[in-house]
């Protein structure tokens, strides 16, 4: 019997390119149909084991895909927006907030800050706190110790601290 493993790296090699284009397709935003690409192959690994091997792997993957993509909108849907008739009304609410708030100015600085971070640290804080993982899965996503994830971590808040602080 092949191991589980082997037989997972073939489907990926398979199908990558073919799922990357049905998450493109859903998402039509790069980064949301990145996102949309890795939770589907961490769903697909992490069910594997109840995976009916008499169906079609492409068809049960491309499932697990669409009803990602689902929750991920009936969530992202379901959130509350506000929306402002002015931006004075945007100004007193946001002041309104407590100062654990950070503002879009800040919030923006901060994604541009972990934009230039080196890949190894920008897919561990992306998986970690973008796509709220555990440290665990991330360790299983990248195929890496936890505590590689946990030194990982640590350094890119202190790269992210150090520039947001110049």
């Amino acid at each position: 019997m092949e191991d589980k493993y082997l037989v997972f790296e073939k489907y990926i090699e398979q199908y990558s390119e073919r799922l990357s284009r049905l998450c493109c397709n859903l998402c039509r935003n790069y980064a949301d149909a990145d996102d949309l690409f890795q939770d589907t192959w961490f769903k697909a690994m992490k069910n594997f084991d109840k995976y009916d091997k008499t169906r079609d792997f492409g068809k049960w993957l491309f499932a697990v895909c669409v009803n990602t993509y689902k929750n991920t909108r009936y969530k992202a849907d379901n959130r509350r927006q506000i929306n402002f008739d002015t931006t004075e009304e945007k100004d007193i609410f946001l002041s309104s907030l407590p100062d654990t708030a950070v503002s879009n100015e800040k919030y923006d600085e901060l994604i541009e800050v972990i934009r230039e971070l080196p890949d190894k640290y920008r897919m561990i804080i992306a998986l970690r706190y973008f796509n709220d993982h555990s440290e665990k899965d991330v360790a299983q996503i990248m195929r890496i110790p936890v505590g590689t994830v946990k030194s990982r971590l640590s350094k890119a808040r202190q790269l992210i601290r150090r520039k947001l602080l110049l």
